[in-house]
C-alpha cells in the first residue's frame, strides 16, 4: 500500500490524515501496488514552488505539483523491484486553491487530484503526447472519483 510521509510537516486544513490514507489505498488498488511504498510529500508556498520549478524544470513560475520519482522505480519495473521509496511530491496549496476556485470545486478535491497526479508521475505516467495524456488523465479522474465515493 502507498503511504504518504509528511515527516512532521503539517497538512493544509482542507486535507486530513484519513484523506491521505484513502488516497494511498485507492491508488495502491488502481496501480496494483503490492509492497508497502512511501511517498514523501511537502506543501510549499508559491514563492518556494516557483524557485523549485525554475531550478528543476526551467520554468520561472509557480505550478501546482512537482514529482521527483525515485530513479529505481517506474511503472515498468515497479512490480519486480524491492524498492519501497517511490519519490517526492511537492504541492502548492495556494496555486491549488486558485485552480479550485476557477473550476468551482472544493480545495480538498483539487489537492487530492494533485496527489493522484503526482503518484501517477512517480509510476512513470506522463502527458507529453496526446495519447499518454488521455490515458493518464482518464486514470487520474477515475481515481479522484473513487476516492470521493469510497467510505
Amino acid at each position: 500500500m502507498i503511504r504518504f510521509d509528511m515527516s512532521g510537516r503539517r497538512l493544509p486544513a482542507a486535507l486530513s490524515e484519513a484523506d491521505l490514507r484513502k488516497t494511498g489505498r485507492v491508488m495502491s488498488n488502481l496501480l496494483r501496488v503490492k509492497r508497502p511504498s512511501v511517498v514523501d510529500v511537502r506543501f510549499v508556498s508559491e514563492r518556494e514552488m516557483q524557485r523549485l520549478n525554475r531550478a528543476y524544470m526551467g520554468k520561472n513560475r509557480p505550478t501546482d505539483v512537482l514529482s521527483f520519482p525515485s530513479p529505481s522505480v517506474s511503472r515498468f519495473t515497479f512490480h519486480v523491484s524491492r524498492f519501497t521509496y517511490l519519490g517526492d511530491l511537492i504541492l502548492c496549496p495556494a496555486y491549488a486553491s486558485r485552480e479550485a476556485r476557477r473550476r468551482s470545486i472544493p480545495l480538498k478535491e483539487e489537492l487530492i487530484r494533485l496527489l493522484v497526479h503526482g503518484i501517477l508521475h512517480l509510476h512513470g505516467y506522463d502527458h507529453c503526447d496526446e495519447r499518454e495524456e488521455m490515458r493518464m488523465f482518464a486514470l487520474q479522474e477515475r481515481a479522484v472519483e473513487r476516492i470521493a465515493t469510497e467510505p
